[in-house]
């Protein structure tokens, strides 16, 4: 019987440190929140030590603390320990005539610790993570109204370390979905460009080069906001950079691209329909506009008074002149674009063929 008991004990401990690893409390960063709710316990109930605990199975450490040098104690120690598997505020009033902490090394001596009283870290599940104590250096004890705060901040403390892991999990969540959507992009896009080789007539070429640009312009928008930390925002400099470098790859060596791009950052709709223009209107000129003659593409995206946006394409070659039937998709995709921008576009005066499209907040 007391084997089974043991095994027991065991598995409930595994359970509870598995429970603790799950937080990564040793991971946070800022403990500014967890060192106010400490400084709040002691102001409250009148000790000059507050510390918030974490019980591991070799030692107890401070995720935070007032009025403590000690960062961590060895478990033997930890008088956190004796009082977790508790389901309200355990209170030692005298340290030296109790049990539990008369022999511990941190309650001897004048300096050492002679009032103890914590409440429970307790997870959802009922784990316990360890506590938040109030220590004081003489025999003392607490009113009603201060062990409910105690527990009440003690609530506080889990109420953070499950927000902070619910934002790490979702993190993690968002990471695995953008490594899928990019590892499905960049199967279509390559399955379009060997599709693209194998095809004998130049129009169906074209057509599929033209999805493979335009798979690659979804592909870069996604790893940006990924980038950026940020599932519907996207910072436009990089962005557009990235889609420059992507349209350069497959451009003639006679045909330069410039990128000017202020610091803006637009939601992730937004970020798309820009890139469907330049993408559209880049393509445009490089068939149409140079003639087989050197020449220059340039895209600006620029803050404008009134929180307005102007984005210029323009190209420095002779014009697009005539528009064939099967070049009308990608002027229609641009017009589309700038619909679903709510924006305004105009054509600009030569040289050369550009338009000026005005974003409105």
């Amino acid at each position: 019987m007391n084997d089974i008991a043991v095994d027991s004990e065991t598995v409930a401990n595994r359970h509870r440190l598995a429970a603790l690893r799950s937080f990564a409390i040793d991971g946070v960063d800022d403990r500014k929140p967890f060192d106010d709710i400490a400084r709040m316990a002691a102001t409250l109930t009148g000790q000059p030590i507050a510390i918030v605990s974490v019980v591991e199975s070799e030692r107890q450490w401070f995720l935070a603390r007032h009025g403590l040098e000690l960062a961590e104690t060895p478990i033997e120690q930890s008088i956190c320990r004796h009082i977790i598997h508790l389901d309200s505020v355990s209170v030692i009033e005298d340290t030296r005539t109790d049990p539990r902490t008369r022999e511990n090394p941190l309650c001897l001596g004048d300096q050492g610790i002679q009032f103890y009283a914590g409440a429970p870290l307790v997870t959802d599940t009922g784990q316990r993570l360890g506590a938040l104590a109030v220590l004081g250096l003489a025999p003392s004890s607490l009113t009603g109204f201060q062990t409910e705060l105690l527990e009440m901040l003690a609530r506080q403390v889990m109420a953070q370390l499950n927000l902070r892991r619910a934002l790490r999990r979702s993190e993690m969540m968002r990471r695995e979905v953008d490594h899928r959507v990019k590892n499905s992009l960049q199967s279509v896009a390559a399955m379009t460009r060997i599709q693209a080789r194998a095809v004998t007539s130049d129009e169906a070429r074209e057509a599929l080069e033209n999805v493979s640009r335009r798979i690659n312009t979804v592909a870069a928008l996604n790893q940006q906001m990924y980038r950026s930390g940020s599932d519907r925002e996207a910072l436009m400099q990089p962005f557009m950079s990235s889609i420059f470098d992507l349209m350069r790859d497959g451009l003639p060596d006679r045909i330069t691209l410039s990128v000017d791009v202020d610091e803006i950052t637009l939601d992730s709709r937004k970020a798309g329909a820009v890139a469907v223009i330049v993408n559209e209107f880049v393509t445009n000129s490089v068939k149409h506009a140079f003639n087989e003659e050197a020449g220059t593409v340039t895209v600006s995206l620029k803050n404008r008074p009134g929180n307005e946006i102007e984005l210029i394409c323009r190209d420095d070659g002779p014009g697009l002149g005539e528009v064939l039937p099967s070049d009308r998709l990608g002027l229609a995709i641009i017009d589309s674009a700038i619909d679903q921008l709510n924006a305004v576009k105009t054509d600009m005066e030569g040289p050369g063929h550009g338009i000026r499209v005005i974003l409105r907040p």
